[in-house]
């Protein structure tokens, strides 16, 4: 989730202090990735989509909704997540996110806030920006890290629904497709089963073995011995909402995930939920505050 980077952190120290829960058999699961959604376009956006054929398979929606946000200046985004590492019989231990994304789409940049609260109720304000292809994450207490996108320790810290949407249309012909009575398209791919080792290696399923990584470090780092192979995902779901009476604009997306991760004869669950909300346009520009660069 957002700020998963900080989050991790947190669960990494919690995780070292479990001990048992039940082994799980590894299993392959037989379901694809689904897909996307972020937020949406304005009415313009709407009329020039009005005469398009409509949409039939997952992959047209996507691309009707990646056109709605590459049609306005910039987007607004409410983000609120959450991560935690269990062990059976002891209280789950982790971390929850709230943020706020502003993102532009000419120039690319993007700008968000947030406070990490973690399972102790200490909360930890969060900057993170990206301009130029670069991202700048800043921590409570700690001075301006900077990297570029394909570091995981930058990447993990970034939530950009824009891009998800973009990643999630490389596995989107997978995902189903339905509709409700107040005009929202779901588009869901889910999963179960994947052995780390062989989640690796899915579009669908590259993201959250991203995001458990610095975890599953650091509690290797505590003593945790179990090989990805023995490490299992028990649940993915990757959900977005489409608006269909405004040009399919993305209006929610939410990504979850669940990890076993085999100790002393039992399990430690980790688990995240990311949800991104539109709250409409975003007139304004973003720039690197002082002191980033």
């Amino acid at each position: 989730m957002s700020g998963r980077r900080a989050l991790g952190a947190a669960l990494a120290v919690v995780a070292l202090a479990v001990s048992g829960c039940s082994a799980q058999e590894e299993k392959q699961a037989s379901v694809e990735p689904s897909a996307a959604v972020t937020t949406g376009a304005t009415g313009a956006a709407h009329s020039t989509h009005a005469s398009a054929p409509p949409p039939k398979t997952a992959a047209d929606f996507v691309a009707r909704a990646r056109q709605a946000l590459a049609a306005e200046k910039g987007w607004t985004f409410e983000l609120r997540g959450s991560e935690s590492a269990t062990m059976r019989g002891q209280a789950p231990s982790g971390a929850g996110y709230t943020a706020t994304v502003h993102r532009t789409t000419d120039p690319v940049a993007l700008r968000q806030t947030g406070t990490v609260t973690t399972s102790k109720g200490e909360r930890k304000p969060q900057a993170v920006y990206v301009v130029g292809g670069t991202g700048y994450v800043k921590d409570a207490g700690e001075g301006w890290k900077k990297g570029p996108l394909s570091d995981p320790d930058i990447a993990d810290a970034v939530e950009d629904p824009v891009a998800d949407l973009d990643a999630f249309a490389v596995y989107a012909r997978s995902a189903t497709v339905s509709r409700t009575g107040d005009g929202t398209v779901r588009l869901e791919v889910s999963a179960s089963g994947w052995q780390l080792t062989a989640a690796r290696s899915r579009p669908a399923l590259r993201r959250a073995v991203r995001e458990v990584e610095p975890t599953l470090a650091q509690l290797r780092g505590a003593g945790v011995t179990a090989a990805d192979s023995q490490i299992t995902l028990t649940a993915f779901t990757e959900t977005w909402d489409l608006d269909a009476a405004h040009g399919y604009r993305p209006a929610s997306h939410r990504f979850a995930f669940t990890f076993l991760v085999p100790y002393r004869g039992g399990d430690i669950t980790v688990k995240q939920e990311v949800r991104a909300g539109n709250r409409g346009l975003f007139a304004g520009h973003v720039a690197l505050p002082s002191g980033a660069q």
